[in-house]
């Protein structure tokens, strides 16, 4: 994985642009489509992310403006094709992606400039946050195909209802951008001009925020949301007294004693 802005060899561009990691998948002539090298790529991205001294979030976008991700490559005889069952590989790539950005200490962004379709949704919805480009189409067109979004279910349920994930899912059909965000899907949609400012704009909020706050916070966010409501109570009124103790709680409560803004340490 080439960490220095270059493009590598798996077709995913990788730039620091201030705090944030950009991931670009650059496979405009084929959709943006994810093989087994672009999973690899995004995953080694999310993680060199979390590792890197200043990084504040991680945004994944598409290259072009007309597809942010198609999903997997769908030809019979594609590289690295999501289907093909090999049993020397435990984990399915796209499985080990979500998790990276699930366990990613960072914020994750998609910043989507186009379509996002079938797997290439799922990671929108895998993301924490997402700004879309108004001309964007949303959907999971695996059922018109015989196929099911199974791999993408999870991420999925997590950010939309249950009556959209199934509409989306059986149908077929596609959703706007405008439509996307009524149903929680992105969190904002902007012209294409306008995309890149969002991004930065979202990026130097969470800038703002005490790093170790958002990393405790993501993981008990995505910890509780699977809890049972009781449970998901008596695990916030453990962690947060750790919290807490923290160098930048400390800060911030010293801060706003202070009538100044905090300085936060950022490793």
């Amino acid at each position: 994985m080439n960490f220095n802005g270059e493009k590598p060899m798996s077709d995913v561009r990788v730039d620091q642009r201030g705090q944030a990691l950009w991931l670009t998948i650059d496979r405009e002539d084929k959709r943006n489509a994810m093989d087994d090298g672009v999973l690899q790529a995004l995953r080694e991205g999310v993680e060199e992310a979390g590792r890197r001294p200043g990084i504040r979030a991680v945004v994944i976008t598409g290259a072009g403006t007309k597809v942010f991700c198609a999903g997997g490559n769908l030809k019979p005889d594609a590289d690295g094709d999501p289907f093909r069952v090999d049993p020397n590989r435990l984990d399915n790539p796209v499985a080990l992606l979500f998790k990276a950005l699930d366990e990613c200490p960072v914020a994750t962004i998609a910043r989507v400039n186009g379509h996002a379709l079938g797997g290439g949704f799922g990671l929108v919805c895998a993301c924490d946050m997402a700004i879309a480009a108004d001309h964007a189409k949303f959907g999971t067109p695996e059922a018109t195909l015989g196929l099911f979004p199974l791999m993408i279910l999870p991420a999925m349920l997590r950010v939309l209802s249950r009556r959209d994930v199934m509409r989306l899912s059986m149908t077929g059909k596609p959703v706007s951008a405008s439509e996307a965000v009524a149903i929680g899907a992105v969190n904002e949609a902007v012209p294409s001009a306008d995309l890149d400012a969002a991004i930065d704009t979202l990026v130097e909020a969470l800038a703002g925020g005490a790093p170790t706050a958002i990393r405790f916070g993501r993981r008990a966010l995505n910890t509780i949301a699977g809890m049972p409501y009781l449970d998901g109570i008596e695990y916030a009124q453990r962690v947060l007294p750790l919290l807490a103790k923290t160098d930048d709680a400390v800060e911030g409560f010293k801060a706003f004693n202070e009538r100044r803004k905090p300085n936060w340490v950022v490793t």
